[in-house]
């Protein structure tokens, strides 16, 4: 191969490696199964085993939680797989792999702002009580 034929493979080569994708999928998937507990007041989108829901670079779920109140704590978990345990692993997310973009008494919305294709688990809770303080906890 001449070194002409062979910068342009390796230029051809990068483009396709470094294309960009979109992260901002317009149309929320929104999402009505999962659970809530006995207490009312944790709510998961599956069980540690799964299955996780398919969440793709861009995604963008509205998880309808059933709690009746605004959760205090929103946690998100991500595996390579949609049924992860016992065989693999899942972890919590990190930095915007799942950004939070919306919590109330409704919904939980959470997208993927990367270009990586994950598998996504959700736990959403309410304060002690089922009570969330309208100044967020802070003191």
């Amino acid at each position: 191969m001449t070194r002409a034929a062979l910068a342009l493979t390796a230029l051809a080569l990068s483009g396709a490696c470094s294309a960009p994708c979109s992260t901002s999928e317009d149309d929320p998937v929104r999402y009505s199964k999962g659970s809530v507990s006995s207490d009312g007041t944790t709510y998961v989108t599956s069980a540690w085993e799964g299955p996780y829901l398919h969440f793709p670079g861009g995604r963008r779920y509205q998880l309808e939680h059933q709690l009746g109140k605004t959760p205090a704590l929103v946690q998100t978990y991500l595996a390579f797989s949609e049924n992860p345990l016992p065989s693999g692993n899942a972890s919590e997310s990190a930095g915007n792999q799942a950004v939070i973009e919306r919590v109330d008494d409704e919904i939980v919305q959470v997208r993927n702002d990367t270009c990586a294709e994950f598998y996504l688990r959700v736990v959403a809770m309410t304060g002690p009580g089922g009570a969330v303080p309208a100044d967020g906890g802070s003191d």
